[in-house]
């Protein structure tokens, strides 16, 4: 009997004493993970625009590679003529055509394959 309450409690220290090796260990995985894969990936760097194309200059904050993958205006979707992939730490131009009128204010998204979207508006003066 004193060998089963032995191996019981055994068996109990060692759980608990996994429990807070698994616990400290998936702790510091996310923390890495919240580094290596932001929320906000991309950050505006600057943009300027003309009748037909609005280029959006920005720097990607992630560890790895972001490609942009969709963007829009004011809810359209924009055509991407050229592929954009942005190294961490880069700056990436984005060429949205479209056609733009003297006055308006155009809210841009641009959705890149890591994070979320990137929103800001823009007004042509």
């Amino acid at each position: 009997m004193k060998l089963a309450v032995a191996a019981l409690l055994l068996t109990f220290v060692t759980a608990v004493t996994a429990g807070f090796v698994v616990y400290h260990f998936m702790a510091n995985l996310s923390e890495k993970m919240k580094s290596a894969f932001p929320a906000q990936t991309l950050e505006l760097v600057s943009k300027s625009i003309n009748n037909t194309c609005l280029t959006v200059y920005v720097r990607s904050f992630a560890s790895v590679n972001v490609k942009v993958v969709e963007a829009y205006v004011n809810g359209e979707p924009c055509d991407l003529k050229e592929s954009v992939v942005i190294s961490s730490g880069e700056v990436g131009i984005i060429h949205l055509y479209h056609e733009y009128r003297k006055g308006e204010t155009y809210t841009v998204r641009i959705v890149p394959s890591l994070g979320s979207p990137l929103i800001f508006s823009v007004k042509y003066e």
